[in-house]
């Protein structure tokens, strides 16, 4: 009678376990279908949106950007530098592709909280400076390397972020677009007097700070790009605020 008790109690014990681990992998099911479904309607509320752009580096590789007009892209957002001594190495092709294509383009420097903003601007000015373009200026300011583990300080990161504000408006003479994710504007930037006009990440949701550029989504597959990345990030902006961002002569 023990032993029928014991192995019953074992019995049960087990199909405990089985029922957690079945309950389980359905949450974590549900969730995943949660997040495709944002996505989904990320995506679906974007489409409704005039301008449909995209932002590329050299992950996209050889572009052919007649084939991205083609598919309704009208703007793009080209990588040109990084830190206070990186290049695109796709900087020059993309930049005579979107050109000749008749999209509207602009660049990006990814900002690096380790190096002067001054150098940074000299490096962004190097590459770009005797480009034409037609959209004002990006700063890419999010997480890299292993800050989300040892997050740097706020003072920093605003410091460096506005010094290079100041030093693009005074190049170019009107506001850059501060491009950033909703998990790091939250932390970082929520709240800041910043001076520019803001690009939100965010593929899940519709941001609800201001903004003038929207990234729906970073898993995109579009024709006419031959890279090592097969997904290229794309971007919207509403007609009326394509003025705030164009250059002016």
């Amino acid at each position: 009678m023990f032993r029928t008790c014991l192995y019953a109690g074992v019995f049960m014990k087990r199909i405990i376990k089985i029922i957690a681990v079945l309950v389980a992998m359905a949450i974590l099911i549900a969730g995943f279908g949660k997040l495709l479904w944002s996505q989904k309607v990320a995506t679906f509320i974007a489409s409704y949106y005039e301008l449909q752009g995209v932002d590329v580096s050299h992950f996209q590789g050889d572009i052919d950007w007649e084939v991205l007009k083609d598919q309704g892209i009208s703007f793009a957002y080209i990588k040109a530098t990084e830190g206070s001594g990186h290049v695109d190495t796709r900087l020059d092709a993309n930049y005579q592709g979107a050109r000749e294509s008749g999209i509207l383009y602009g660049f990006y420097h990814f900002l690096s909280l380790e190096s002067a903003p001054e150098t940074q601007m000299e490096n962004f000015m190097a590459a770009v400076g005797e480009y034409e373009m037609d959209l004002v200026p990006a700063i890419d300011v999010e997480w890299y390397g292993n800050m989300r583990d040892n997050p740097p300080d706020k003072e920093n990161v605003l410091d460096t972020l506005t010094k290079m504000v100041s030093l693009m408006e005074d190049e170019f003479g009107q506001k850059p677009v501060i491009y950033t994710t909703q998990s790091f504007y939250n932390k970082y930037l929520k709240g800041a007097d910043l001076g520019a006009y803001m690009w939100i990440r965010n593929v899940y949701f519709y941001p609800v700070q201001d903004f003038v550029i929207w990234q729906y989504t970073d898993r995109a597959v579009m024709d006419g790009y031959t890279g090592q990345e097969k997904y290229i990030d794309r971007d919207v902006i509403k007609l009326e605020d394509l003025e705030k961002i164009r250059l002016k002569e």
